[in-house]
């Protein structure tokens, strides 16, 4: 080539929650009985989820109805009927709400929309994310700046809620920062943020003029007698706020990638109103979001039985959590908060218990060269050797803390196992690994 291909900032695009699922299919390549426990992804159809009845009969209704539209592009910023729901909803849950048609807009999955997000940002300008970190905000938000990304801890002491007292001094200490990234229900850690510290991220953003972006894909996802409390509320009048949601985990249907921005508060602060005006643009770009979700859209979520299906969606989330709780809290060298919302969990291994020199018996001599060589390498985290060691010796595939830039080493989980005996049974064998890898 005339020129270098490879893009500079390119190390700094990390997402191991898909990294270590090469590691496991090189594992099997190695030793192809070794079975693998998907414990890494989000996923609920991998997990056994069925699609319920409604959403399929809506898809179906869809299809068959005369002139085929559904097949041909939508309007570039989300279908008009899509994002009048949208707006009706948005005022149902906040009733100062000011958001119009003009402020939804629709995206391909929230992945195009935090590509979007964080490329139109002017250079320069930075967006604090929470620490542990969603790889695929972080990740992309330090790619677009081309530096690490700048961060706020989430308090594992504390139920991992945002820890405001951080938080500010890195916005005292940053003056680039100009947007706070909020995501509730957490991904990783499975925490439903406090009235209390939303109001109090709120205050920061008025102070410090900065925007919030809320991520809040999971936020039907919510249990454990824990409120969900509606940001957009808390920041109405006050604060500029970008509101991410979708439709991909409610039902579920995550291959049906479709999601949607809503500007809230963009008569605030002209800037702002500047910068969704071409995050609106660039989305165009795009031509349309997958047309099909958006036609059914309303006819999902008002359909009778969605209240049904939700509530047992979460009764059922909620159970696997606290059972996973409950058998992993049994080892005294970790730390475990209870998940209350989404579908993950992120259990920390107490200061000072890990080392550079515990191991877990490998059957597979080759797996087990594989493993050593991989562990050597410099600078690799000691939460994620004990994953590449979990995952030969056990197959059990999780995710280490330290991929989610965490100060705090560990590894995220999901609670998704729909089958009581089979979770029991991979999470016994977790905690028997763990205990057995720290005694090594």
């Amino acid at each position: 080539m005339r020129h270098p291909l490879n893009h500079p900032n390119l190390p700094l695009f990390q997402y191991q929650i898909r990294e270590i699922v090469d590691v496991a299919h090189k594992l099997q390549q190695l030793d192809p009985t070794l079975q693998i426990e998907w414990e890494n992804i989000g996923d609920p159809i991998a997990k056994g989820w069925q699609v319920p009845p409604f959403l399929k009969e809506a898809i179906i209704q869809e299809v068959q109805k005369r002139g085929d539209k559904v097949f041909g592009y939508a309007h570039s910023r989300g279908i008009v009927s899509a994002r009048e729901w949208v707006v009706s909803e948005s005022k149902k849950q906040c009733a100062d709400s000011q958001l119009t048609v003009e402020d939804v807009l629709f995206t391909n999955g929230l992945g195009s929309a935090i590509s979007a997000l964080y490329h139109m940002l002017p250079r320069g300008v930075r967006v604090i994310q929470p620490t542990p970190a969603y790889p695929a905000h972080a990740s992309t938000e330090s790619f677009n700046a081309g530096k690490p990304p700048i961060l706020y801890n989430l308090d594992p002491n504390n139920g991992w809620q945002p820890d405001i007292v951080h938080l500010e001094q890195q916005l005292q200490n940053n003056s680039e920062i100009v947007g706070i990234l909020v995501v509730n229900p957490n991904n990783p850690t499975g925490a439903v943020y406090s009235r209390e510290i939303l109001l109090q991220i709120v205050d920061l953003a008025e102070r410090y003029q900065t925007f919030i972006i809320s991520d809040e894909v999971y936020y039907r996802m919510v249990y454990n007698e824990t409120e969900f409390v509606q940001i957009t509320e808390l920041a109405a009048g006050r604060v500029p706020v970008i509101v991410m949601r979708g439709m991909s985990k409610d039902v579920p249907w995550p291959g049906g990638r479709s999601s949607w921005l809503e500007f809230h508060g963009a008569e605030l602060d002209s800037d702002f109103a500047d910068y969704a005006k071409g995050l609106k643009k660039r989305v165009t770009m795009e031509v349309c979001a997958t047309s099909l979700p958006q036609y059914i859209l309303s006819t999902v979520y008002t359909h009778p039985d969605f209240p049904i299906w939700i509530r047992e969606y979460n009764r059922e989330l909620e159970s696997n959590g606290n059972m996973i709780s409950e058998i992993l809290s049994s080892v005294k060298e970790l730390i475990v908060n209870r998940t209350n919302g989404a579908f993950y969990m992120m259990p920390l291994f107490r200061e000072g218990v890990l080392t550079d020199r515990q191991t877990l018996p490998i059957a597979n001599e080759e797996v087990r060269e594989f493993i050593e060589k991989e562990v050597s390498v410099p600078g690799f985290t000691l939460d994620k050797r004990f994953t590449y060691y979990l995952l030969a010796s056990t197959g059990i595939c999780v995710v280490p803390a330290s991929g989610f830039n965490s100060p705090y080493p560990g590894f995220r989980l999901t609670t998704l196992e729909r089958n009581n005996e089979k979770r029991q049974q991979i999470y016994s064998r977790l905690k028997d690994a763990i205990e057995k890898y720290l005694q090594s």
